[in-house]
């Protein structure tokens, strides 16, 4: 990647070489033709495509590659080209999407501009929409053929411009703000005393964020100014909106300070509107607020801390009246998805800023960072938080859900009684509060887990802390709140209604299924774990609806007369 200096100091050479002389891997000159916009355009794509997958780099328009002399090289962009538009043209046309950044240069040659096109480097393969694509060997785009394809996979790892080095003495780029509260969150999360007590530059020497005497781009993160941030990390900043409506909002902020700054002021504007409740329990009060303080630090880290920074963008907060929204630039990685980022294994797309924050005691590199979140919310019998990926950002919702101490006293009661309450069980729990029943299915997809694990869950649950009881055998088994739990829940009433409820699904159960077939005894009590009497009591119940005995004794069948 050139920068604008660089770029400026190869443009004197002109009058000695030709543009192509100055070319290679991470530099092309491209010609801004007397071709129609499109074609421009399209060419401006299939460039941005063969930087992306060659690793990155710089593409100036507006020079002719082949021509010496500076005052006929320099041919130049017209001013009426937008750089806005071009951002966007190669952004949908690219395969998965690229944003490049445009500098622009002024020159006395020609239309008096020229145009560079940043390409920054991402995890290929990229593609033009119609599956097309080249790749930056050297100073020529070749076919990226399926060959070349596997090979780039198989050798190459993705870039994390988190670890570049920034050759600048870091005394100049430091923000004593930051770093002080840097030391406030270690002590708050218990980080050994051998680490905070170390000055500045041992401290950030022990943490790998200072090499020799310069900072990493993920140190400058972390620890440094404003002004150093926004010119060595463009990309980065952050957003909070206080929102009114859907598209109105009362109250903004905008930064580009360090990461822990802007954790404090995003934790800041949140607790403004965070409603508390107490609870008496003795002497002692505890408090709890509507978005739990750990859920808030792990999803605000999490954002920060595996943003694309690839991409112009910022880690929104949005702050509706019954719901937070945090998203940030990028999408999902190595194969996460919402349907299985609980527990699937961690990737991070920043290692080393990532590594930077674990070795602070900031965050936990285990994959338990989500784990946390989810449990934070659920233990005070709150709704999980909803991840979706929505186009080349990741969102995050947390509901506005009030506190259920019933259900925290459940979880105490079951937890003191020697019991290990995971994840899973208060996911299946939570979803019971909500639904009368879950079969197994369900229960692998509320805990994204397989068939297999979501039945030892059941069975858990069921078996060992007498919070779930079943219905039904075989495939038409499913399961409900126990007595005790809903005594703990929802109250008697509730429980009593539950029952009624049962029976009356068991009603409908049979009614369709005695639509398709004819069904016997043992089959209703196979299907609902009733006795004998009570399938013959529920069949009498649903004569008025057109069932009827057919045969005697074991040779009894139920029908349904569609007359």
């Amino acid at each position: 990647m050139k920068s604008k200096i660089e770029i400026i100091s190869l443009l004197d050479q002109l009058d000695i070489v030709v543009a192509d002389d100055l070319e290679g891997q991470d530099l092309d000159f491209k010609e801004w033709g007397n071709r129609s916009l499109n074609d421009n355009l399209s060419l401006m794509v299939k460039m941005a495509v063969c930087m992306a997958n060659g690793g990155g780099g710089t593409v100036v328009f507006g020079v002719a590659d082949r021509v010496r002399g500076k005052s006929k090289a320099l041919i130049g962009v017209p001013y009426e080209v937008d750089v806005l538009t071009l951002q966007k043209c190669v952004y949908e046309r690219s395969e998965p999407h690229i944003t490049p950044v445009f500098e622009e240069i002024r020159i006395f040659e020609g239309t008096g501009r020229i145009l560079l096109m940043h390409v920054y480097p991402g995890i290929p393969p990229y593609t033009l929409t119609d599956g097309a694509a080249t790749i930056r060997q050297g100073k020529d785009c070749i076919p990226f053929t399926g060959t070349l394809r596997r090979q780039l996979v198989e050798t190459t790892g993705q870039v994390d411009l988190t670890a570049e080095i920034v050759y600048e003495d870091w005394k100049d780029n430091i923000s004593p703000s930051a770093v002080e509260r840097i030391r406030e969150m270690m002590s708050a999360e218990r980080a050994p005393d051998g680490l905070k007590d170390l000055n500045d530059e041992d401290l950030l020497s022990s943490i790998g964020a200072l090499k020799g005497n310069h900072l990493t781009k993920g140190a400058i993160l972390l620890v440094g100014r404003p002004d150093a941030i926004a010119r060595l990390v463009p990309e980065y900043r952050w957003s909070y909106r206080k929102m009114m409506s859907d598209t109105d909002y009362s109250h903004r902020d905008d930064g580009t300070q360090a990461i822990p700054i802007a954790l404090h002021e995003l934790e800041r504007f949140i607790a403004v509107d965070n409603p508390m409740v107490t609870i008496e329990s003795g002497l002692v009060h505890p408090e709890f607020s509507t978005y739990p303080r750990i859920a808030l630090r792990e999803a605000l880290l999490n954002a920060f801390g595996h943003r694309d920074f690839r991409m112009i963008g910022a880690v929104m907060l949005k702050h509706y009246r019954d719901k937070l929204i945090i998203t940030n630039p990028g999408q999902f990685i190595g194969g996460i998805t919402p349907l299985n980022i609980l527990h699937h294994p961690p990737v991070a797309r920043n290692n080393h800023l990532m590594d930077l924050l674990d070795r602070l005691k900031l965050v936990n590199r285990s994959n338990l960072g989500v784990s946390r979140i989810y449990r934070s919310l659920l233990v005070e019998g709150k709704e999980p938080p909803i991840y979706r990926e929505v186009g080349n950002h990741i969102e995050l919702t947390f509901t506005a859900s009030p506190l259920n101490t019933g259900f925290m006293n459940l979880i105490n009661k079951v937890t003191e009684s020697n019991q290990l309450v995971d994840v899973d069980h208060l996911l299946i729990i939570q979803y019971l509060m909500r639904h009368e029943d879950i079969d197994t299915h369900n229960a692998a997809l509320v805990t994204q887990r397989s068939l297999e694990q979501a039945r030892e869950l059941l069975s858990r649950l069921a078996h060992n802390m007498n919070l779930i009881e079943s219905v039904g055998r075989g495939r038409g088994r499913y399961y409900t709140l126990t007595r005790t739990a809903y005594e703990h829940l929802k109250g008697n009433m509730t429980y009593e209604r539950q029952q009624s409820l049962d029976k009356e699904a068991i009603k409908i159960r049979l009614l369709s299924i005695l639509r398709e077939r004819e069904l016997t005894n043992r089959e209703i009590r196979q299907m609902t774990g009733l006795t004998s009497k009570q399938v013959q009591r529920v069949i009498k119940d649903l004569v008025t609806d057109g069932v009827k005995v057919i045969g005697h004794g074991m040779g009894a069948r139920y029908v349904l007369n569609r007359e």
